[in-house]
Parts: C-alpha cells; sequence; structure tokens
C-alpha cells in the first residue's frame, strides 16, 4: 500500500480515538483511559504495560516486541509534537492512496 514501518506505527497512534465494540470487532475496550481525547496517550500506555481497564491487542502489543516499530513508540511516547507531525502526514497519504488526479 505505500506505507512506510513509520507510517504504520504513527496510524496505530489514531487507537487514542474510540473504542472497540463486541458486536462489531469481537473486542470490548478502550485502548486509553480517555478515548475522545486526541493525544499520544495510546503510546504511553502500550510501554506502561496492560491494564485491567484498557485493551491491548495483538498487533498493538506487537508494536513493542518489533525492533523497528518499538523505537517509534518510544519517540511517540515522549514527543507528542512529533506523533501529531507524522500523524498528519501519514493520514493525509492513507487517504489518498489510490487517489489520481483526473
Amino acid at each position: 500500500m505505500g506505507l512506510s514501518d513509520q507510517d504504520i506505527v504513527t496510524l496505530s497512534g489514531g487507537h487514542t480515538l474510540g473504542r472497540c465494540h463486541k458486536e462489531r470487532s469481537g473486542f470490548e475496550g478502550a485502548w486509553t483511559s480517555n478515548p475522545l481525547i486526541f493525544d499520544n496517550s495510546y503510546f504511553k500506555e502500550l510501554l506502561s504495560g496492560e491494564k485491567e481497564d484498557l485493551l491491548q491487542l495483538p498487533s498493538d502489543k506487537a508494536l513493542l516486541t518489533d525492533p523497528v516499530f518499538r523505537p517509534l513508540v518510544e519517540k511517540y511516547a515522549s514527543d507528542e509534537d512529533a506523533f501529531f507531525a507524522d500523524y498528519a502526514e501519514a493520514h493525509l497519504k492513507l487517504s489518498e492512496l489510490g487517489f489520481t488526479e483526473a
């Protein structure tokens, strides 16, 4: 799809907003304590470990075990501005996939 490793990690931070619903996905719960605020808390929560009231799927945990993804998780956990800047670029790239000028 043309997404880089950085794009994949950055777009995963979009989990900051929202939650899983069992009837739609088979999973229930939010990734962060305040799923209505867009910030870097997804990455902070990943690094802090599992918590009973927050969701961490195997795909989320893989970001911590992959040697390319983990440094990006750490970067975004400590630097919200870097996350916002990279997210804007990755989201634009994802939004324009398959789009061609007429």
